[in-house]
């Protein structure tokens, strides 16, 4: 059986002041025995969760009921594989949320391993995208605001994260720092220019 540990929840009020100010980068830990999801900072919001229900957690299957019938299989699948083979877990898809519209989230997690090598649970970090997806591509000067505003609200979630000693955690908001950052070059290079494509 896997040793029982604290729940990385219960011992964050930094991030989650972090996660708040920033508005649409959140979290979340599953745990794996229970199926039970425990969202916080914009992550419980988006996917139509108060800070209660977060705080007691919301089932799997809950959480997949409010993921768009396109793309809930493959998310499902993706998912179950992570947990599975205690892997990673990186999507993109829409959640439907409190206001009752539907929100793309862009999310990665990392299962982690007891001392036997089993997965006991996932920690995330999800971002909504929603204001970033037109016709599913980012455009122009609006793109690069948006990507240096989540540069910058992720930074401020990192600092947070960084105090926690959360390994997992802080690799997650790296990797994605590092998408950022991409994206960002991608969208600045000069004409012409065919690098990081």
């Amino acid at each position: 059986m896997a040793s029982v540990r604290k729940p990385e929840r219960a011992a964050q009020p930094a991030l989650q002041s972090a996660l708040n100010a920033c508005g649409f980068v959140g979290t979340w830990e599953t745990d794996l025995e229970t199926k039970t999801v425990y969202p916080s900072g914009a992550f419980a919001g988006l996917i139509g969760v108060d800070d209660e229900a977060a705080q007691a957690g919301i089932s799997l299957d809950t959480f997949f009921e409010g993921v768009h019938p396109e793309d809930r299989e493959r998310v499902c699948d993706a998912v179950t594989v992570a947990h599975r083979t205690a892997g990673r877990f990186e999507s993109q898809f829409r959640m439907i949320g409190g206001t009752g519209t539907y929100r793309w989230v862009a999310a990665r997690g990392q299962v982690e391993k007891d001392e036997e090598g089993r997965g006991f649970r996932c920690l995330g970090v999800a971002v909504d995208v929603t204001d970033t997806r037109g016709d599913g591509k980012w455009q122009g000067p609006d793109a690069i605001r948006v990507i240096n505003h989540l540069l910058d609200s992720v930074l401020a979630a990192r600092i947070a994260i960084t105090s926690l000693g959360t390994p997992i955690l802080k690799n997650l908001i790296d990797m994605l720092l590092i998408e950022l950052q991409r994206e960002l070059k991608v969208r600045t290079r000069p004409p012409g220019d065919q690098r990081l494509q």
